[in-house]
Protein backbone atom coordinates (compact mmCIF):
# COMPACT_ATOMS: atom_id res chain seq x y z
CA UNK A 1 0.00 0.00 0.00
CA UNK A 2 1.78 3.24 -0.92
CA UNK A 3 0.55 5.92 1.60
CA UNK A 4 2.27 9.22 0.91
CA UNK A 5 4.31 10.42 -2.32
CA UNK A 6 6.94 13.61 -2.17
CA UNK A 7 8.84 14.46 -5.28
CA UNK A 8 7.81 16.92 -7.89
CA UNK A 9 4.41 17.75 -9.26
CA UNK A 10 5.09 17.14 -13.20
CA UNK A 11 0.91 17.07 -14.98
CA UNK A 12 -2.16 18.76 -12.99
CA UNK A 13 -5.23 18.04 -15.47
CA UNK A 14 -8.97 18.66 -13.86
CA UNK A 15 -9.48 15.00 -12.37
CA UNK A 16 -5.84 13.64 -12.24
CA UNK A 17 -1.91 14.88 -11.22
CA UNK A 18 0.95 13.38 -12.06
CA UNK A 19 3.93 13.14 -9.44
CA UNK A 20 7.44 12.32 -9.90
CA UNK A 21 9.15 10.41 -7.64
CA UNK A 22 12.71 9.62 -8.20
CA UNK A 23 12.18 9.85 -11.67
CA UNK A 24 8.88 7.40 -12.10
CA UNK A 25 5.36 9.57 -12.72
CA UNK A 26 2.91 8.42 -10.45
CA UNK A 27 -1.12 8.93 -12.08
CA UNK A 28 -2.83 10.01 -9.00
CA UNK A 29 -6.69 11.00 -9.48
CA UNK A 30 -7.41 13.99 -7.02
CA UNK A 31 -10.54 15.69 -5.74
CA UNK A 32 -11.20 19.52 -6.75
CA UNK A 33 -10.36 20.56 -3.76
CA UNK A 34 -7.06 19.23 -3.53
CA UNK A 35 -7.09 20.20 -6.91
CA UNK A 36 -7.65 23.82 -5.24
CA UNK A 37 -4.52 23.53 -3.12
CA UNK A 38 -1.72 22.46 -5.17
CA UNK A 39 1.54 24.16 -5.45
CA UNK A 40 2.36 24.90 -9.64
CA UNK A 41 3.86 22.16 -11.75
CA UNK A 42 7.41 21.60 -11.66
CA UNK A 43 7.21 22.86 -7.53
CA UNK A 44 7.50 20.31 -4.96
CA UNK A 45 4.63 18.34 -3.61
CA UNK A 46 3.73 16.08 -0.70
CA UNK A 47 0.38 14.10 -1.15
CA UNK A 48 -1.17 11.57 0.73
CA UNK A 49 -2.70 8.38 -1.21
CA UNK A 50 -5.23 6.08 -0.84
CA UNK A 51 -4.95 2.62 -2.84
CA UNK A 52 -7.34 0.70 -4.41
CA UNK A 53 -6.50 -2.63 -5.67
CA UNK A 54 -9.06 -4.76 -7.95
CA UNK A 55 -8.96 -7.50 -10.88
CA UNK A 56 -9.22 -5.40 -13.18
CA UNK A 57 -7.30 -2.06 -11.81
CA UNK A 58 -5.25 -0.69 -9.29
CA UNK A 59 -5.63 2.93 -8.84
CA UNK A 60 -3.59 5.99 -6.30
CA UNK A 61 -6.05 8.87 -5.34
CA UNK A 62 -4.37 11.74 -3.64
CA UNK A 63 -4.95 14.40 -0.94
CA UNK A 64 -3.29 17.26 0.19
CA UNK A 65 -4.59 16.82 3.75
CA UNK A 66 -5.09 13.88 5.81
CA UNK A 67 -8.45 15.02 6.70
CA UNK A 68 -9.93 14.25 3.37
CA UNK A 69 -8.00 11.24 2.89
CA UNK A 70 -9.22 9.32 6.22
CA UNK A 71 -13.17 10.46 5.30
CA UNK A 72 -12.78 9.06 1.60
CA UNK A 73 -11.87 5.63 3.16
CA UNK A 74 -14.88 6.14 5.43
CA UNK A 75 -16.84 6.72 2.56
CA UNK A 76 -15.78 3.69 0.17
CA UNK A 77 -16.30 1.53 3.47
CA UNK A 78 -20.08 2.14 2.68
CA UNK A 79 -21.38 -0.73 0.23
CA UNK A 80 -22.38 0.75 -3.11
CA UNK A 81 -19.96 3.78 -2.98
CA UNK A 82 -16.99 3.28 -4.95
CA UNK A 83 -14.05 5.27 -5.25
CA UNK A 84 -15.75 7.43 -8.29
CA UNK A 85 -18.49 8.16 -6.08
CA UNK A 86 -16.08 9.11 -2.87
CA UNK A 87 -14.12 11.21 -5.15
CA UNK A 88 -17.26 13.37 -6.46
CA UNK A 89 -18.46 13.43 -2.53
CA UNK A 90 -15.17 15.17 -1.60
CA UNK A 91 -15.24 17.33 -5.07
CA UNK A 92 -18.42 18.64 -4.53
CA UNK A 93 -17.95 19.86 -0.45
CA UNK A 94 -15.40 21.00 1.91
CA UNK A 95 -14.56 18.25 3.70
CA UNK A 96 -16.43 20.34 6.88
CA UNK A 97 -19.35 20.92 4.99
CA UNK A 98 -19.76 17.14 3.92
CA UNK A 99 -18.67 15.76 7.60
CA UNK A 100 -21.44 17.70 9.16
CA UNK A 101 -24.25 16.70 6.36
CA UNK A 102 -23.50 13.11 7.31
CA UNK A 103 -23.37 14.14 10.81
CA UNK A 104 -27.14 15.92 11.00
CA UNK A 105 -28.75 13.51 8.22
CA UNK A 106 -29.04 15.83 5.48
CA UNK A 107 -29.87 13.52 3.16
CA UNK A 108 -31.18 16.28 0.39
CA UNK A 109 -27.83 17.94 0.25
CA UNK A 110 -25.62 15.05 -0.29
CA UNK A 111 -28.06 13.57 -3.06
CA UNK A 112 -27.23 16.43 -5.07
CA UNK A 113 -23.79 15.33 -5.80
CA UNK A 114 -24.13 13.43 -9.18
CA UNK A 115 -23.64 9.71 -9.15
CA UNK A 116 -25.42 9.77 -5.37
CA UNK A 117 -29.23 8.80 -5.33
CA UNK A 118 -31.14 9.30 -2.39
CA UNK A 119 -31.12 5.98 -1.27
CA UNK A 120 -27.36 5.83 -1.35
CA UNK A 121 -27.70 8.74 0.57
CA UNK A 122 -29.34 7.71 3.08
CA UNK A 123 -27.33 4.54 3.49
CA UNK A 124 -24.28 6.49 4.11
CA UNK A 125 -25.89 8.89 6.30
CA UNK A 126 -27.02 5.73 8.61
CA UNK A 127 -23.51 3.88 8.07
CA UNK A 128 -21.15 6.68 8.84
CA UNK A 129 -22.77 9.37 10.75
CA UNK A 130 -21.76 7.67 14.35
CA UNK A 131 -17.87 7.49 12.92
CA UNK A 132 -17.90 11.08 10.95
CA UNK A 133 -19.30 12.59 14.35
CA UNK A 134 -16.76 10.95 16.23
CA UNK A 135 -13.46 11.52 13.81
CA UNK A 136 -14.46 15.43 13.31
CA UNK A 137 -15.75 15.91 16.74
CA UNK A 138 -19.48 17.05 14.93
CA UNK A 139 -23.17 17.22 16.56
CA UNK A 140 -25.72 18.39 15.36
CA UNK A 141 -25.50 21.07 17.98
CA UNK A 142 -22.07 21.14 18.63
CA UNK A 143 -19.16 21.64 15.99
CA UNK A 144 -16.83 22.17 19.31
CA UNK A 145 -12.76 23.95 18.86
CA UNK A 146 -13.78 26.99 21.44
CA UNK A 147 -17.23 28.04 19.66
CA UNK A 148 -20.21 27.87 22.07
CA UNK A 149 -23.03 25.87 20.84
CA UNK A 150 -25.35 28.79 21.30
CA UNK A 151 -23.08 31.19 18.60
CA UNK A 152 -23.06 28.73 16.42
CA UNK A 153 -24.69 29.87 13.11
CA UNK A 154 -25.39 28.77 9.09
CA UNK A 155 -22.77 32.06 8.77
CA UNK A 156 -20.27 30.52 11.46
CA UNK A 157 -20.46 26.84 9.50
CA UNK A 158 -20.08 29.16 6.06
CA UNK A 159 -16.66 30.64 7.32
CA UNK A 160 -15.43 27.49 8.46
CA UNK A 161 -15.89 25.60 5.01
CA UNK A 162 -14.58 28.61 3.45
CA UNK A 163 -11.23 28.98 5.58
CA UNK A 164 -10.49 24.92 4.94
CA UNK A 165 -11.02 25.49 1.34
CA UNK A 166 -8.52 28.09 1.55
CA UNK A 167 -6.31 25.18 2.91
CA UNK A 168 -6.81 25.59 6.72
CA UNK A 169 -7.48 22.51 8.64
CA UNK A 170 -10.83 22.60 10.65
CA UNK A 171 -9.10 23.01 14.07
CA UNK A 172 -7.02 25.99 12.62
CA UNK A 173 -10.84 27.09 11.20
CA UNK A 174 -12.70 26.72 14.27
CA UNK A 175 -9.97 28.38 16.80
CA UNK A 176 -9.05 31.55 14.34
CA UNK A 177 -13.10 32.00 14.19
CA UNK A 178 -13.48 31.42 18.26
CA UNK A 179 -11.76 34.43 18.42
CA UNK A 180 -13.35 36.76 16.19
CA UNK A 181 -17.13 38.69 16.48
CA UNK A 182 -18.94 35.26 15.92
CA UNK A 183 -22.17 37.39 16.79
CA UNK A 184 -21.45 38.84 13.31
CA UNK A 185 -23.93 38.00 10.69
CA UNK A 186 -21.85 38.52 8.11
CA UNK A 187 -19.79 35.79 6.61
CA UNK A 188 -17.10 37.97 4.99
CA UNK A 189 -16.46 39.67 8.05
CA UNK A 190 -15.80 36.47 10.29
CA UNK A 191 -13.80 35.39 7.57
CA UNK A 192 -11.51 38.63 7.50
CA UNK A 193 -11.20 38.31 11.21
CA UNK A 194 -10.17 34.99 11.65
CA UNK A 195 -7.46 35.40 8.88
CA UNK A 196 -6.21 38.59 11.12
CA UNK A 197 -5.47 35.87 13.49
CA UNK A 198 -4.22 33.03 11.30
CA UNK A 199 -1.37 35.23 9.93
Amino acid sequence: MISHLKGILEHVAKDHIVVDVGNVGYYVKVSAGTLAKLPKPGEKVHVYTYQVVREDDISLYGFITKEEKNLFALLLSVSGIGPKASLALLSSFPIDKLATAITNGNVGLISTVPGIGKKTAQKLVIELKEKVAKAYALKAADTGMGIPDTEESPQVADAISALVSLGYSSKEARSAIAQTDVASNDVEVIIKQALKSLV
